[in-house]
């Protein structure tokens, strides 16, 4: 299939409302083809991995990983010495979490192939993408690894969707999102983090275990 015949496909699929987890799940397999076939450079990490995660399909290519990871084995790092850069911590979770990137990486990768981008434009449309999303991903579990000597510390990171978030609250991802940070001395770290938007101000909250 060329990659012509899938930005039609797209077109197609986004010319109306996306309101079912079907509709989710084609979506995003067909952006991945292209993201795999005619990736774009610099990579798309943030929209990969939530394709990825979609479609159950695991992150293993060192060039697509290896810059996330080593981010995160850097937070790691600062976190079990008690010397964490507050700012890069706070920017990764952000990305992550409010999945602004995501958003912004997606409406970047469709305005690329002139296709619509409403979905992300539009609040209410963003918001019952996402939706959808979370019961696609509802029983899947994403992982991110790769052998690289630059990384001290970890092994692989897994990310589960976490319990669901009180809709009564003004939330910008209407799940918790779990990681698990497999290290190489054998222990996990793990956290569930969420993000709230009380009275407009955003907010990143998260537990972390270490056993």
């Amino acid at each position: 299939m060329t990659g012509n015949a899938i930005v039609e496909k797209l077109r197609v699929a986004l010319s109306g409302p996306v309101d079912s987890e079907c509709k989710v799940v084609y979506i995003l397999a067909e952006s991945r083809k292209l993201l795999e076939t005619y990736p774009p450079d610099p990579v798309l990490f943030t929209l990969k991995l939530y394709c990825h995660w979609a479609l159950h399909v695991d992150l293993s290519h060192q060039k697509t990983t290896l810059p996330f990871l080593e981010r995160v084995d850097k937070y790691v790092a600062g976190y079990l010495v008690g010397n964490q850069d507050i700012t890069e911590d706070y920017r990764m979770l952000r990305e992550l979490v409010l999945l602004d990137t995501f958003r912004q990486q997606f409406k970047q990768f469709l305005q690329h192939y002139d296709l619509p981008t409403v979905i992300c434009d539009e609040d209410p449309r963003w918001h019952e993408f996402l939706k959808h999303y979370a019961g696609v991903i509802e029983d899947g579990s994403l992982s991110c690894k790769t052998e690289a000597p630059s990384l001290k510390l970890i092994d692989e990171v897994v990310f589960t969707k976490g319990r669901a978030l009180e809709t009564s609250q003004s939330f910008y991802l209407p799940f918790a999102l779990a990681w698990t940070i497999v290290l190489r001395d054998g222990k996990n770290l793990t956290f569930e983090v969420k993000a709230s938007a009380p009275d407009g101000n955003e907010m990143i909250s998260n537990v972390i275990t270490l056993h």
